[in-house]
């Protein structure tokens, strides 16, 4: 798809094809360049298939250009990834001052707009890459996106980007002033001990606000003002500073305004008048304080009602009339960020992956339970009710939850990716507030998960062959020691011989015994495709020097 200068029309695409064999087919000279980027469409337009995609929009500064051959990608390892089609010049060229709009929804089969690879609104880096499929033109790298809020050029062309409440597809970018929201105060700590913390572990105080409209609304421009000392909300952090339709978000009373922008520069009082301040600088709501016991907060009686009351307890980013709904005998069990070749997901993909584990001797349904990588964001993901048996967990069982931001793959994806960077990983109950579980999860090396010694149990250790949807047993104590006697080649792929130096045995994830041999020896593998393991013989599973192998029926 292609739109320049007054946008999409039959007219103009038939002068691109015709003026098509004129356009220059030079290296660029940096006149295209990324102008603007959607990484988390959730409601914002749709696609010619009615989907709302991520997207990544080009703008052509200097002569008219054609991209047909040259490059989109996401990973510095593959810069060739997608491909502008060579046979169809009305999609690639691009005009003087013109814009294209590609989708990133890892679906190419929709059309020669559609990449083969959807974009993180985790963040990332994009790159725009010459015909040689290595040359870098243009890279834009993006943090936390936020839906709906796009991240821009300040102007075309220009190298200074912002956050646009408004995207600008196919059009010239430009900042729109959104009219004032109704907004409460709906709630205020400022004697917090141990009710919630921070994401610096600091148990500080906070104000609740509610966001009662069926939109979204990103608090850029409005303050918060007490005794005098006020706060007034940049855009620099859309995703810590959005309040969703519908929801509510709290804010820091701490005066640590370096720890982010949800962190105000107020210091909490027993008493005072705290007002609430729309982005025009009229007054939309105002909550007089009162004096409180440690962990207890002051709230309305029903969110945004006029009534005021003592919460004895706080209710913290959720309704003040919350149905406490207690979890059941679930905890996280096992993480892995860089899933490269360990699990496959129904697609055949290798995503990051979450496994939840049922300790106890009843099924637990874990439809409408939450999951999040976010402290600030607890109800990020709703697991979906399928009207299925698939969201059960028997007890003592798995159920794997693949973290690729591809819901259209299944109930069981996620709209998050876990950061092999480390993260914290949140389980809630139906309630959205209740903890099932929760993990730190560490910096994670490639193939490698982060998972409990044995389930359900502690500690949490690092493991060097993974054990989704299977126990963190037998194999655990195999599985993590050093690798002294590698067996070559390794990976075994199908018709190699494996030879191995000493005496030993190959389980599989589970601690099964599959083939015990004595050394030294050579035999052939036919095993189906998936990790296994070495246990040489020699002292305690403990002492064992284990090796991974990789098998091909």
């Amino acid at each position: 798809m292609i739109t320049c200068l007054s946008g999409r029309n039959r007219l103009l695409r038939l002068a691109i094809i015709l003026l098509a064999p004129f356009v220059s087919s030079n290296v660029f000279c940096q006149s295209i360049t990324f102008n603007e980027i959607l990484a988390s469409n959730a409601s914002l337009d749709y696609d010619d298939f009615f989907q709302y995609e991520d997207w990544i929009e080009l703008y052509n500064s200097g002569s008219i250009q054609d991209l047909a051959g040259y490059h989109l990608s996401d990973d510095p390892d593959s810069l060739d990834k997608w491909m502008f089609p060579v046979d169809d010049p009305g999609l690639t060229t691009i005009l003087p001052n013109g814009h294209i709009r590609v989708w990133c929804d890892k679906d190419d089969n929709q059309g020669t707009d559609h990449t083969n690879f959807k974009l993180s609104g985790d963040g990332e880096t994009v790159y725009l890459v010459a015909q040689d499929g290595i040359t870098i033109l243009d890279s834009r790298t993006f943090g936390i996106q936020q839906d709906d809020i796009s991240f821009g050029a300040q102007c075309d062309g220009c190298t200074d980007w912002q956050y646009f409440n408004v995207p600008t597809p196919d059009a010239t970018n430009t900042e729109t002033a959104l009219s004032p929201s109704v907004l409460f105060i709906n709630e205020i700590q400022t004697n917090n001990s141990s009710t919630i913390f921070d994401e610096e572990d600091e148990p500080d105080a906070w104000v609740e606000l509610f966001n009662p409209n069926d939109f979204q609304v990103n608090l850029a421009s409005y303050s918060l003002e007490l005794n005098g000392t006020s706060h007034t909300f940049e855009n620099y952090e859309p995703w810590l500073i959005t309040i969703p339709a519908n929801g509510f978000q709290i804010f820091w009373l701490d005066g640590q305004t370096e720890q982010g922008s949800n962190h105000l520069a107020i210091l909490p009082t027993e008493s005072g008048t705290l007002f609430l301040k729309a982005n025009n600088g009229m007054t939309i709501d105002e909550a007089n304080l009162s004096p409180s016991f440690a962990d207890e907060s002051w709230g309305r009686q029903q969110d945004g009602s006029p009534t005021w009351m003592i919460f004895a307890a706080p209710t913290p980013r959720v309704t003040n009339t919350l149905q406490v709904v207690e979890p059941g005998t679930l905890v996280i069990n096992e993480v892995q960020a860089d899933n490269f070749i360990t699990f496959p997901d129904n697609y055949g993909e290798y995503d990051d992956w979450i496994e939840i584990y049922n300790f106890g001797n009843a099924p637990v349904d874990i439809a409408n339970y939450y999951l999040s990588d976010r402290p600030d964001q607890p109800q990020k993901w709703l697991i979906p009710t399928c009207n299925c048996d698939s969201t059960v967990i028997q007890p003592n069982s798995f159920v794997v939850l693949y973290a690729d931001e591809d819901g259209s793959q299944g109930w069981n994806h996620a709209n998050f990716k876990v950061s092999s960077n480390g993260e914290t990983i949140a389980l809630r109950s139906p309630d959205g507030y209740s903890l099932a579980d929760e993990v730190d999860v560490p910096f994670l090396s490639l193939g490698k998960s982060w998972g409990r010694l044995t389930d359900a149990g502690s500690p949490w250790i690092e493991f060097n062959i993974p054990t989704p949807d299977a126990s963190n047993g037998q194999a655990n104590a195999i599985i993590e020691q050093e690798f002294k006697k590698t067996p070559y080649p390794n990976p075994v792929q199908k018709g190699q011989i494996m030879t191995v130096s000493s005496a030993g045995t190959l389980l599989d994830l589970t601690g099964k015994a599959l083939l015990k041999w004595q050394a030294p020896t050579s035999f052939t593998i036919t095993l189906p495709m998936g990790m296994y393991i070495i246990q040489w013989e020699g002292g305690s599973p403990y002492e064992a020097t284990p090796s991974k192998i990789i098998v091909t029926e």
